[in-house]
């Protein structure tokens, strides 16, 4: 028998999709409430959330929604976020709020 089998992901551990989706809500509501963040993230899609829960999720070893259905993949995302010109203030405010 495997010791490992009965440990659980940090995924399931965490609750689930429901919880991911639920605290990058709340963690986004901060973020468009922030002076330095807000001009950023305001135009963001109505998805954006979304494939970010999607994201952190699988990368804690929940479904790989966010390769398979998001249309994402970490060089896409690293693309997007270089458009954007963020600094290190931004980084560091968006690691604060989280």
């Amino acid at each position: 028998m495997d010791p490992k089998a009965n440990i659980p992901t940090l995924y399931e551990w965490a609750g689930g999709m429901k919880v991911f989706e639920t605290l990058t809500d709340l963690f986004y509501k901060k973020v468009l409430k922030d002076e330095l963040l807000e001009p950023i993230f305001k135009h963001m899609s109505a998805e954006h959330q979304k494939h970010v829960a999607h994201f952190i999720a699988e990368v804690l070893g929940g479904p790989a929604l966010y390769s398979s259905q998001d249309g994402g993949s970490h060089a896409k995302m690293l693309k997007k976020h270089f458009l954007k010109h963020l600094r290190e203030a931004h980084r560091k405010r968006w690691v604060e709020l989280l």
